[in-house]
């Protein structure tokens, strides 16, 4: 599944924006509210459509709050107004299917249309029949992680490290889309596969080869780890390094962010199509969607984060949001969507100095901004210094009140706070101590 067009009307801040995708990775980049989230949410509206035909999991709508508000000022009090209809729109394909479909709220008491999605609804209801029927499909993975994965995480340790884990009794495929699209989901259903795959292969006394492909795909992008494994003693999900050896629970935010998210991703790539068996993770096709792809990662992997999954996730397509320059240097050719200004690309031989200014609007990012800001204030004493000189009466006591103001954030920097002070000495105003 691709979606290499979405289309936005009336959604969130979006008046009619249309966004171009490419078919491997995706970036989104732009300041705090210019509608980085709000793209992902259209896209699991776009993508969830696949659900109109298939069990185990519900097409997530456009909801009231979706919806365009416009201000106007007739009054005194401004009053807020929705813009119907709210619609996404999406060109795209499954497997060597290409089509178009549209998803629209038409009003504030109606429901999410599915007329416009019936050729998809149709192609997912013969997906269905499929799977029902016992037949070698491979079916599309959609998913959806959002910035309150790892929150969730912590409040449900117990759950998902130790025994609170479930073994599962067999059921169908397409139980590997329970709460997908759900941007907070916990991850709990990963760590009961893990478990049951572990006792599995314990009693069958053999390896097993989809297991085998899921650690292998966590291994790959858990760098510094070599095997994540579920200790039946411990009684919880563990990682095991060259020097030590945590429970899931321990191990830091960073680590656990991406054992969760990429042991997520293919667990269920491996539960929906058990007939790929080891090359599940590599052949299943989908669209995955990360909010703050970045999120507690060190700079070091973060420069890596995107090939890993990249390589670990050939057959996927990813659209990820992130404020880190080392995302964006890490991308390829027309892989930016760069929501403050268009015309902004990047390329893997830009520096890091160079993305931030050029790319992301940085001003001078190779100083900090304390730095900048200290310039700019020594610029401006010395001005003031020069024009006091020649001053006197009221205007010289605005100078010096001036020359104060311009000293006084930086006295806790000694250094710098004594040579102005001495600059100033040098001087020798009227009325200045000697």
């Amino acid at each position: 599944m691709r979606i290499e067009r979405i289309e936005l009307k009336n959604f969130r801040s979006f008046e009619s924006r249309t966004f171009e995708l490419s078919p491997s990775f995706n970036v989104l980049i732009g300041d705090n509210g210019t509608g980085k989230t709000a793209i992902l949410d259209a896209l699991s509206i776009g993508a969830g459509a696949i659900f109109l035909g298939l069990e185990g999991a519900s097409p997530p709508g456009i909801h009231r709050d979706d919806v365009r508000q416009v201000a106007h000022g007739l009054g005194e009090v401004p009053t807020l107004e929705a813009r119907y209809p709210a619609a996404v729109t999406c060109v795209g394909s499954i497997g060597r299917k290409r089509m178009e479909w549209t998803r629209t709220l038409d009003g504030p008491n109606k429901h999410t249309t599915h007329g416009g999605a019936s050729e998809l609804s149709r192609l997912s209801g013969s997906l269905n029949a499929q799977v029902r029927a016992g037949k070698s499909v491979t079916l599309p993975l959609v998913s959806y992680y959002g910035t309150g994965r790892l929150w969730l995480q912590r409040r449900a340790r117990r759950s998902l490290a130790s025994d609170g884990a479930r073994v599962l009794r067999p059921g169908s495929r397409l139980r590997g889309y329970q709460g997908c699209l759900d941007p907070s989901s916990d991850h709990k259903g990963f760590v009961s596969w893990f478990k049951t795959m572990e006792l599995i292969q314990l009693q069958s006394g053999r390896r097993l080869g989809t297991l085998d492909a899921v650690k292998r795909s966590i291994r790959k992008c858990l760098r510094g780890w070599r095997e994540v494994r579920y200790d039946f003693r411990l009684g919880a999900l563990v990682a095991r390094g060259k020097q030590a050896q945590l429970p899931f629970d321990l191990l830091s935010d960073g680590v656990r962010n991406i054992l969760a998210m990429v042991g997520d991703i293919a667990y269920r790539a491996a539960t929906l199509n058990p007939h790929l068996r080891e090359e599940a993770p590599r052949k299943t096709p989908g669209i995955i969607l990360i909010d703050e792809l970045d999120l507690h990662l060190h700079p070091l992997w973060q420069r890596e984060v995107v090939d890993d999954l990249r390589s670990v996730f050939p057959a996927m397509q990813f659209v990820a949001t992130t404020h880190s320059p080392f995302i964006i240097q890490s991308l390829r050719k027309h892989e930016l969507i760069n929501l403050d200004d268009r015309s902004r690309e990047t390329l893997p031989s830009r520096s890091i100095e160079d993305i931030a200014e050029e790319v992301m609007g940085v001003e001078l990012p190779q100083r900090s901004h304390r730095h900048q800001e200290m310039m700019a204030a020594a610029r401006e004493y010395y001005a003031a210094l020069e024009e006091a000189k020649g001053a006197s009466g009221k205007e010289l006591k605005v100078l010096k009140r001036k020359l104060d103001a311009l000293s006084a954030p930086f006295s806790d920097d000694v250094a710098y706070h004594a040579f102005l002070e001495m600059e100033r000495s040098a001087a020798k105003l009227p009325g200045d101590k000697k």
